[in-house]
């Protein structure tokens, strides 16, 4: 929750030693200057936690710069030196006759050079900028990863040294304005004051980090940019999946499988992949890397097309990403190439397109519990697809779009579902008119249910729609000036490396050669913004191999080098506070300590996320009821010991079970009759804890069987995916659901639902996520443990657990609100 908080100026703010003291201050320039609001008496917002602000400019004005550019053609001979001169003219003999050289035109264009006050800061904390506007254009979005697209400087509070524009108005004696957070604009060209307006956060956490992805064995070489061609990311994972051949590094006998860690910035291991020794050639025999594979998110699997010499047919395979093992295959009986992928149930789909037949649908379906993999035209009697893109995920069926061309501007969208035994295809929308030969972008958002299409008419003109594939029907079209694109038929896996966030669709566009941007389509706005800019390839095919995670606001690239690169671009996720949080800051301001005050009837949801929250709000019907604050434990109603459930009682203190940070004996085990219900998999489990920094993945609750196989783990992530909490359930099938907001330092409280039908999550009262597959057992399971599977990994104090019999989802959020 976050809040605005409305205080006068001009006087000293109780609780705060701190008055305005701030003079009215004369514009930069006389030449349409614009106007600036005097600061004593006005009232200035404080926010705490995360709030909305507009700000008022206070300092500095507008200048008028002079700018030259190549404009108008005068003939003459030769050119003026320092702009770009046109043709040269010929005449007999090839002697030149004249030129016709580009003039420079000068003219003069008002720029803003404006300081702007946003808030006021009693409390010292400082603010980060979450988001910016100016004149109503998101020009920065850090919790998007929009980096800034205007000149601007923003200080949250604790800056010790005064802006340029400050010292260009005031002169020697300006200040930095401590206490004050402020935007300073400078060269945005405008004929009036911007409107400005931010999101600021004194509750924000940024994560990640950026650099090269360090290889632990050889790297490639040979061709350059090759190797990038054989990669898959798993945005579950957080990890890039890397092909090496003998292509790119000489001498290998079989072909491996390199696992990359874009948290860590590591390569974490590396394995030769079995049966692969008749695709190993080498640089003799082909030159460029041509497998292909597709990740299966948070599977421990992977899909690859492994590609040899030119007369050996390929082989198509699920291999295990920990041992190498071949798990199932199927050698291609025509030439084909794999496009995306989708999990049904246990089973995985694969949807690519055949070059030899028309229609040419092919689809691979890999089942785990029979170690198979089968492989078929699926639509032979069907249309034919020319790009694809993955579609919907539901209990009854998934589904792929699938977009046809022509040379006469008409396409067709189809949804191709398929129900677990058998295919069909569904006419979703037909086009006419296109100036191309199909649509440039296609995808399905699930936030919005839309299946959303770009594509060009004449004019030229980018237009969009968003379809319900539902009902067919066309819910919006609008157009654009800004066009990208996210589909492609002679670079088709490329959308699969664009991880849009719901509600965002990413596509890339060609800017001036060799550059090119990426895109960020807002779909309820209707807005496009640029997440990248002034990124550079040779080709479309180097720049379809970058690798974009909307989700970690991170761009992975590894054109023009041996090597991948993590871009983090800027991350910033605000925080949440409650309202007792809030109260005691504000009452801080009149000199009121913690201590001082006593808070009654704050239950929940208003008290969420409380930093020192009172005892209370415990479920009453718990099978298990663990506080480790207070030292009460019970099992039906029978009172037990520290010792009765847990291998390490003596970890418990006044802030509970101690998990300490990265320790080989760090993990707490379930014992006795606890871990016997826990076994069962067959419940909601509720746990509060204190999240005390930042630095590393939080578990919360690991439960594994022999080997570590099945394994179910609750978990807080690591900064570098924002902090989310998910779950994550592997065995014949997999299951994971996350909740992507920030669980930062505080204490709060999950409540998970695990039954052979469905998985559910929600945390610090949020709304629920689910994931329901058909009914499947996990295997027998043998360990329960607090903090790592094998070690801990952060430190943390687990308050509380209580195990009950499987909630309703509509419970969850209340279950799960810290009280």
């Amino acid at each position: 929750m976050a809040g605005l908080v409305g205080f006068a100026t001009g006087n000293i703010i109780p609780g705060s030693a701190r008055p305005d003291t701030t003079k009215a201050v004369e514009p930069v320039s006389a030449d349409g200057p614009f106007s600036v609001s005097k600061v004593l008496g006005r009232s200035i917002p404080i926010v705490i936690g995360t709030g909305k602000v507009d700000g008022a400019p206070v300092i500095g004005g507008a200048v008028t710069v002079s700018t030259s550019t190549a404009g108008s053609s005068s003939p003459g001979v030769g050119g003026i030196t320092g702009f770009a001169t046109g043709p040269t003219l010929f005449g007999g003999q090839g002697t030149p006759a004249t030129t016709t050289t580009m003039v420079p035109t000068s003219s003069t264009q008002q720029t803003a050079q404006l300081g702007y006050l946003l808030a006021f800061d009693p409390f010292g904390d400082g603010y980060e900028l979450i988001r910016l506007e100016v004149n109503d254009k998101v020009v920065f979005d850090a919790e998007n990863g929009i980096g800034a697209s205007t000149v601007f400087r923003f200080y949250g509070g604790t800056q010790t040294e005064a802006d340029p524009i400050t010292k260009a108005v005031i002169g020697a004696k300006a200040g930095a304005w401590q206490g004050y957070v402020m935007l300073f604009l400078d060269g945005y060209v405008a004929d009036s004051a911007p409107t400005v307006k931010a999101v600021i956060s004194n509750a924000a956490t940024e994560t990640g980090l950026s650099g090269e992805i360090a290889w632990m064995g050889p790297a490639p070489s040979g061709v350059l940019d090759a190797f990038p061609h054989g990669s898959a990311y798993d945005p579950a994972e957080g990890v890039i999946y890397q092909v090496l051949q003998p292509t790119d590094i000489p001498g290998l006998s079989h072909i491996y499988l390199a696992v990359l860690d874009v948290d860590t910035l590591e390569e974490r291991y590396r394995i030769p992949l079995q049966g692969s020794e008749a695709y190993a050639v080498g640089r003799d025999v082909i030159d460029y890397q041509l497998s292909v594979p597709i990740a299966m998110n948070a599977s421990g699997l992977i899909f690859i097309q492994l590609s040899g010499a030119p007369a050996t047919p390929r082989l198509t395979g699920v291999w295990d990403t920990a041992t190498g093992h071949l798990v199932a295959s199927y050698v291609d009986t025509v030439n084909m190439l794999w496009l995306t992928s989708l999990q049904f149930g246990q089973k995985w789909v694969f949807f690519g397109e055949s070059f030899d037949d028309d229609p040419n649908c092919m689809a691979a379906v890999f089942d785990p519990a029979t170690a198979s993999l089968a492989v078929a035209n699926i639509l032979p009697d069907g249309p034919s697809t020319y790009v694809a893109v993955k579609g919907r995920v539901t209990t009854g069926f998934i589904s792929f779009f699938s977009a046809t061309a022509s040379f006469t501007g008409d396409a067709d969208i189809y949804e191709l579902k398929f129900d677990g035994d058998a295919w069909t295809a569904v006419l979703v929308a037909s086009l006419t008119g296109l100036s191309g030969l199909s649509v440039s972008v296609l995808w399905f958002d699930p936030l919005t249910g839309y299946l959303v299409v770009r594509y060009g008419l004449a004019g030229p003109i980018n237009r969009w729609a968003y379809i319900d594939p539902e009902t067919g029907s066309v819910v919006d079209t609008f157009d654009t000036s800004l066009a990208g694109y996210n589909v492609a038929a002679l670079i088709p896996t490329f959308h699969s490396r664009l991880i849009s966030r719901p509600g965002h669709v990413l596509m890339l566009a060609e800017t001036d050669y060799p550059h090119f941007d990426i895109y960020d389509l807002d779909i309820q706005e209707k807005s496009i913004s640029t997440f990248v800019s002034g990124l550079s390839a040779p080709d479309a095919t180097r720049m379809s191999q970058i690798i974009v995670d909307q989700n970690r606001a991170t761009y992975i690239s590894a054109t023009g080098e041996y090597v991948w690169t993590v871009n983090r671009q800027p991350s910033t996720i605000p925080g949440e506070v409650s309202v007792r949080w809030m109260i005691t800051k504000i009452m801080s301001l009149a000199g009121y300590t913690p201590d001082d005050l006593t808070f009654v009837g704050f239950g929940p949801p208003d008290d969420g996320g409380d930093p020192d929250p009172d005892p209370g709000g415990d479920p009453e019907d718990a099978l298990v009821a663990l506080n480790f604050l207070t030292e009460v434990y019970s099992r039906l109603g029978v009172s037990l010991t520290a010792a009765d459930v847990i291998d390490k009682p003596d970890r418990v203190g006044a802030r509970g079970l101690a998990i300490p940070f990265d320790d080989v004996d760090g993990i707490v085990s379930a014992i006795g009759d606890f871990l016997a219900d826990l076994l069962t998999m067959n419940w909601t489990v509720i746990i509060e804890w204190e999240e005390l920094t930042t630095d590393s993945a939080t578990y919360l609750l690991y439960l594994a069987g022999v080997d570590d196989d099945p394994s179910l783990v609750i978990e807080r992530s690591t900064a570098f995916t924002g902090l989310r909490v998910d779950a994550k359930e592997s065995s014949f099938n997999i299951r994971y659901v996350e909740i992507n907001t920030s669980h930062g330092p505080g204490v709060h409280k999950i409540a998970f639902t695990r039954t052979d039908d469905f998985i559910s999550m929600s945390c610090d009262g949020s709304d629920v996520v689910t994931q329901v597959v058909a009914p499947i057992g996990m295997g027998p399971m043998a360990t329960a443990t607090f903090g790592g599977d094998d070690q801990s990994y952060n430190d943390t104090f687990i308050r509380k657990v209580f195990l009950l019999a499987p909630a309703d989802d509509a419970d969850l959020a209340g279950l799960s609100t810290v009280v």
